[in-house]
């Protein structure tokens, strides 16, 4: 069991992640995803605010959107090949083989997806899925949405 003071040091950990990974920027950035619904969505990740005080993990509000056929075939960061079809997200910090539960707090679905690429690079995105695990969030027809995040052991 945790106490508050580690519960105090998770979260300033994942504030400082947040800054990491809002402080880079990409030469995509100007791009857009098409059928993106950009209203009530963050314009930066560095308001993510934790949304659980659970002392065994706290879940974070992010930005996820999600990438497919284009990538399908291609060899991921971890080295593993892309498939659109596996429950699969790419994050620029977490490290690649982590497991990641995200749940879109408007519908309550979720997905536990292995992080294996690294990305997204679109400012104001934390995690592009892979094409499966945005189906099964149901955020497909919409391109992204906000979700918590909890990271899993």
């Amino acid at each position: 069991m945790q106490t508050k003071t580690g519960q105090k040091i998770v979260c300033i950990s994942a504030a400082v992640l947040l800054v990491f990974v809002t402080s880079a920027r990409s030469a995509d950035d100007n791009m857009s995803m098409p059928h993106a619904n950009l209203t009530d969505l963050p314009t930066t990740t560095a308001a993510a605010q934790p949304v659980s005080s659970s002392p065994q993990r706290a879940a974070m509000l992010m930005v996820a959107s999600w990438y497919g056929q284009k990538f399908q075939g291609r060899k991921t960061s971890s080295g593993d090949i892309f498939d659109l079809n596996k429950l699969t997200a790419a994050n620029k910090t977490l490290p690649l083989g982590s497991r990641v539960k995200l749940t879109v707090p408007k519908t309550g679905r979720s997905v536990i997806v292995l992080v294996n690429d690294r990305g997204p690079w679109l400012k104001g995105r934390d995690f592009d899925l892979s094409e499966a695990a945005a189906i099964q969030l149901g955020i497909h027809d919409q391109g992204l949405a906000k979700v918590e995040m909890a990271l899993l052991k």
